[in-house]
């Protein structure tokens, strides 16, 4: 994927209402135990969303995807979680992993999806 692409996400992401601080809380607050973390993410049914140090995302201790540098570089001059944007990628089908995410923990995977339509749907974001 491109860092166009990635560039193009983020943007999305600040016309949420409450612009991108917001999507956290909205659309993944029910589901954190406690504050979500810069590379990870307490979950409340147990298990985490982690980055990993070699930038694996992983959900459960399962694999997901391997965040990319255009990624990262778009997170970091955006001041954007890597984590959320991943999982925006992640439900947006532009890094791999939806299947794995679904299966592994279906309410997480239903609220990336829920930001995926609020930000990238032109028919309903």
């Amino acid at each position: 994927m491109s860092r166009k692409t990635w560039e193009e996400l983020a943007w999305q992401l600040t016309r949420l209402p409450g612009g991108a601080a917001a999507a956290l809380p909205d659309f993944f607050g029910a589901l954190l135990d406690g504050e979500a973390e810069e590379r990870r993410w307490p979950l409340r049914e147990g298990g985490c969303v982690e980055r990993l140090p070699n930038e694996e995302l992983r959900v459960g201790g399962t694999p997901l995807a391997t965040l990319p540098p255009e990624l990262l570089e778009v997170a970091r001059e955006t001041g954007l979680s890597p984590i959320l944007l991943g999982l925006l990628g992640v439900a947006a089908g532009d890094l791999e992993g939806d299947r794995r995410l679904k299966a592994v923990h279906p309410r997480l995977d239903g609220a990336a999806k829920d930001l995926m339509l609020m930000t990238v749907c032109r028919l309903c974001g």
